[in-house]
């Protein structure tokens, strides 16, 4: 579990001490009291049911700073975001295993969008909604390949590089010995789109090129928990789809990419109790979404392929490497490390010579400091550096308008959990 909700879920035995209006509810047996402790601490018996419960909530306070080199400069901005996190935890022991029910929302009210400027506006945004049940698991939830997917990067707006993606899916979980387990999931495929862009960008509007129907995504990944940490090797299928466009498409062009990812997380107790070491690296081909890759400024995002002016697909290929060091200082104060680099090609010539790069190389690091001086609040200075450069760049009036631009984001972030 990431750590925006990370002792978040608290118990709340209080609510079986309301008095009754009508009827006294059945005693809750002894039974009960175990089977709700069997799924965990914090975990209530719901009168009349077979059902513990486990509620928990999160409110953060963020203020946010974001400045930029060669951007536009009216983006350069100072926001605030206040975020309420609702969570819902409902387990349900049957004859083929414990059905569980979880969700979690998010009531966001801010002043700007990350990185641009926005009027102030509020949102509701459902974060995670799945039913699991003899190891299936359907729903809205996180994509089966990530894997450090931001691991204790802070706050509503975390820009850092590496995949922590939330969407629709069906999927099963094998549980085998010692730890192992393997998963594999169908997963909505217009949360990976990337898009397309014409080799040519004088023949063929770019915004014309839409996307047809896909299949979904497919991802299978294998891994093992224990006491001296994780690892887990993903991969998923992508496909690649567009529909015709007047003469510059005259059929649906459709390819498949992949991208394949590993990682490993480390406990480190010798140093400190809770310490941790996080290590990711993936690659990514025709599927560039799995890479996380960070554009702050909007200007030529990576995109899943080219198409050429004879109808076939150039497909961008690319890696990244991300890694974290979390280390607890003491009960109180606790700090990480995080970086990360990405790059991805541009495989046609060209396209090279339209967009006036041979690809783009993108750097992120950041690191935190948290004080907890009375739980459940804890305060969090947080910054991030994000460098976005093109690579044998050249000026043209469908690329990036300079050759590298540079981004800071500061955070200061109350968290109060209950």
């Amino acid at each position: 579990m990431r750590l925006p909700v990370i002792g978040l879920l608290v118990t709340t035995g209080g609510l079986a001490a309301v008095p009754a209006l009508a009827a006294e509810p059945p005693a809750i047996t002894a039974a009960y009291v175990k089977a709700c402790k069997a799924q965990g601490p914090g975990f209530v018996y719901v009168v009349g049911t077979d059902t513990c419960l486990r509620i928990g909530s999160y409110l953060w306070a963020e203020t946010y700073y974001n400045t930029y080199t060669d951007y536009p400069p009216q983006n350069a901005t100072l926001y605030w975001v206040a975020t309420l996190g609702l969570q819902l935890d409902a387990r349900t022991a049957t004859d083929y295993g414990t059905l569980r029910s979880y969700m979690e929302l998010r009531m966001i009210h801010r002043t700007a969008n990350p990185w641009s400027e926005a009027a102030e506006e509020g949102q509701f945004q459902p974060w995670d909604m799945h039913i699991e049940f003899a190891g299936f698991t359907f729903g809205f939830t996180q994509s089966f390949f990530d894997f450090y997917a931001n691991q204790y990067v802070l706050g509503t707006d975390p820009a850092t590089i590496g995949d922590q993606t939330q969407l629709a899916l069906v999927g099963y979980t094998w549980h085998l010995p010692n730890g192992f387990s393997a998963q594999v999931s169908l997963e909505d495929s217009t949360a990976r789109d990337e898009g397309l862009l014409p080799a040519d960008p004088s023949l063929a509007d770019p915004d014309g090129l839409s996307s047809d129907a896909r299949l979904p995504e497919i991802v299978a990944n294998f891994g093992q928990s224990g006491d001296w940490g994780q690892f887990l090797l993903s991969g998923a299928l992508h496909q690649i789809s567009a529909s015709p466009n007047g003469s510059f498409i005259a059929d649906t062009t459709r390819d498949w990419g992949y991208a394949l990812q590993a990682g490993v997380m480390f406990n480190l107790p010798a140093i400190a109790a809770g310490d941790t070491l996080y290590l990711q690296a993936a690659y990514a081909e025709g599927a560039v979404s799995y890479l996380g890759i960070i554009d702050a400024s909007g200007d030529f995002s990576p995109t899943d392929a080219v198409l050429r002016t004879d109808g076939s697909l150039a497909k961008t290929r690319g890696w990244s490497v991300v890694g974290q060091y979390l280390h607890n200082w003491n009960d109180t104060w606790n700090s990480a490390v995080f970086g990360g680099y990405a790059t991805f090609d541009i495989a046609d010539p060209v396209a090279q010579a339209a967009y006036g790069a041979s690809g783009v190389a993108n750097v992120n690091v950041g690191a935190n400091l948290t004080w907890t001086p009375a739980p459940p609040l804890a305060i969090t200075l947080q910054y991030d550096y994000n460098l976005y450069q093109a690579e044998n760049f050249r000026l043209t009036a469908d690329g990036l308008p300079v050759q590298s631009q540079d981004a800071h984001q500061v955070l200061l972030l109350f968290a109060a959990t209950f």
